[in-house]
């Protein structure tokens, strides 16, 4: 097995930065522990919560959420090679916590290159070496390599099945959603207001999020939005979500999204889809709230 990545230009460093603070976010935010699993393949890097499955979302207990994250490595990084330990074992999976690279990554004033790679050092570790240009322009550059410890995944069947991107197949209607700004402010403004939201959309592109409770009702309207319709059972689709779930979600993307669409799931999950220069693909999953 090899793995090794480099970053070279400034805006490709600040975005790694980016995904790997959202993924931070996410974690902390979630249902279980602040670990997550990084699946390295030959041409991608994901990042995935560890209890993540998406065939299991529709047994979870209300209000769980889980997410995938798939970045394209050839487009991000300018260097990146995996090589599996076989054909039939292409890709390898370890369990990190993104706060301690996180951390390393913030600490990264004035970085002329970035690299990382898999090293076995007593134990398993994701060494990053990172090369500092100079103070002032006649000093040299400085190498400092963290050795951030990790831990591999079993890449039996079962496992590598449950971490593979998530099934649209089942998506009764999608909507772009509005921009992340304006969601944060009206996401923020209601969670003083109740406990959950209700996000409606119709075939025509309408989309509806209110907040209802016995002191208050509060609703915001949204027209003629991109929707592609996939089942023509209803005229809408409705789903309630718990607000303190989805303003998570919404305050932990730290990237910047060119959409973010919501795939309403047969009633029973939100699925919402956050796209990025086409590099980036976040699946976050909000299972309903049932009365």
């Amino acid at each position: 097995m090899k793995f090794g990545a480099k970053l070279i230009n400034t805006e490709n460093i600040e975005q790694f930065t980016e995904i790997v603070s959202t993924v931070n976010k996410l974690c902390s935010k979630g249902s279980g522990g602040k670990t997550c699993i990084i699946k390295l393949n030959h041409d991608s890097m994901c990042f995935v919560l560890p209890e993540f499955a998406s065939n299991h979302m529709l047994f979870y207990n209300s209000g769980q959420v889980s997410f995938w994250m798939r970045i394209d490595a050839l487009l991000l990084f300018d260097f990146y090679i995996f090589e599996g330990k076989s054909i039939e074992k292409s890709s390898v999976m370890i369990e990190i916590l993104p706060e301690n690279l996180l951390h390393v990554l913030k600490s990264t004033p004035n970085v002329k290159n970035l690299k990382l790679k898999l090293a076995n050092k007593q134990t398993v570790c994701l060494s990053i070496e990172i090369e500092y240009c100079g103070i002032s322009f006649k000093s040299k550059s400085r190498t400092i390599i963290h050795d951030i410890p990790v831990k591999i995944i079993s890449s039996s069947f079962m496992a590598m099945k449950d971490f593979q991107e998530p099934n649209l197949k089942d998506t009764a209607l999608s909507i772009q959603m509005p921009g992340l700004k304006t969601l944060k402010h009206m996401i923020e403004r209601m969670k003083a207001m109740g406990d959950h939201i209700t996000i409606e959309a119709t075939k025509n592109g309408d989309l509806t999020i209110r907040i209802q409770t016995e002191c208050v009702s509060v609703s915001s309207y949204f027209k003629n939005l991109p929707v592609q319709v996939k089942k023509n059972e209803l005229c809408s689709y409705s789903m309630r979500l718990s607000i303190r779930r989805m303003n998570d979600f919404i305050n932990s993307i730290q990237v910047k999204p060119d959409k973010i669409i919501c795939n309403f799931i047969n009633n029973k999950y939100a699925h919402f889809l956050v796209i990025q220069n086409g590099n980036l693909v976040l699946h976050y999953l909000i299972s309903s709230i049932l009365d």
